[in-house]
């Protein structure tokens, strides 16, 4: 049998890039890694990992290997903030001291069952969920990043859809002067000869990063329901015709410019457990103009 020989060590040879003293990097790892995630009810969800260290100088390359293999710990350990940490720590350590900070994003779809608005109707729905973990050993933090897509109506359309049809009642009432005092007959023309614009609504999205203090817990449904029960308007799955009725009144009830969305969320974060701060990011697809409205409050939080 012919024996193997010991295989260089490519990542310890010098002179491949023409420098004899590699210079540090601010950033080294993988991106777009296929994973799966236990949560803590047991549920493994499909995800992608981006993970990273830095270099320090005279080191030609990090352990990427090690990297990789510490992130089967995800289908093996319900995440929670506290294991989230403990394996960035060890992704740290699986370097040996050239690296001091870390860079890691878990991307995936959380599915949520919803109920339609009044009927039995239910369907599922797909929620954009980003948890990351940066900084060094002694100072990890997390972000929890959440997509949500909701109705939005403007409150200028509203009252200009309501000055018309004001206008076009006492046009008709001054036709009709008897029959305009009855109200039956003013709801009867609403339904039936009531000519107005419509107040225009379209479909929004707001992205709320959460900065998760170490005790905090995850609880993404739960949150994710606190968010859309505040903004009121969460866009439907399957749904019935007094799915649709109780929908177009809770737009009506509901009226808001991107920065009463930013405002609403903004007090909801607030009033969240085990979080420190926030950013918020606002985006109404106006369906009058040819470009978005958005707007963005945050609190206690720097980017890194």
């Amino acid at each position: 049998m012919t024996s193997l020989r010991p295989l260089p060590d490519v990542a310890g040879q010098t002179g491949m890039a023409g420098s004899q003293q590699p210079r540090a990097l601010q950033h080294v790892g993988m991106g777009g890694i296929a994973a799966r995630l236990l949560l803590e009810d047991g549920t493994r969800l499909p995800i992608t990992v981006d993970v990273g260290v830095d270099l320090a100088a005279r080191h030609r390359g990090i352990h990427m290997s090690r990297l990789y293999r510490l992130l089967d710990r995800l289908d093996d350990t319900p995440l929670g903030v506290e294991t989230f940490h403990e394996l960035g720590a060890s992704l740290l350590d699986s370097q040996q001291g050239i690296s001091e900070r870390l860079e890691l994003a878990l991307h995936f779809d959380l599915p949520l069952r919803r109920p339609a608005l009044l009927s039995e109707a239910s369907g599922w729905r797909h929620y954009p969920v980003t948890l990351t973990l940066s900084g060094t050993l002694d100072a990890l933090r997390t972000v929890l990043t959440i997509s949500l897509d909701y109705s939005s109506t403007c409150p200028c359309s509203a009252a200009l859809a309501r000055h018309a049809m004001a206008r076009d009642w006492r046009a008709w009432a001054e036709e009709h002067p008897d029959a305009a005092r009855d109200p039956e007959t003013l709801a009867r023309w609403i339904e039936q000869d009531g000519s107005f614009p419509t107040p225009h609504s379209q479909r929004s999205r707001a992205r709320i990063a959460l900065v998760l203090e170490d005790s905090a817990s995850l609880d993404f449904a739960s949150r994710i329901g606190d968010f859309e029960d505040t903004l009121q308007t969460p866009v439907q799955t399957l749904v019935k015709r007094i799915d649709e009725q109780a929908f177009a009144e809770r737009n009506g009830a509901n009226l808001m410019f991107c920065e009463d969305a930013a405002r609403r969320l903004g007090d909801c974060c607030d009033a969240q457990s085990g979080v420190s701060g926030y950013r918020i990011g606002i985006t109404h697809a106006e369906s009058l103009h040819a470009h978005d409205a958005v707007a963005r409050i945050e609190r206690n939080f720097e980017a890194r």
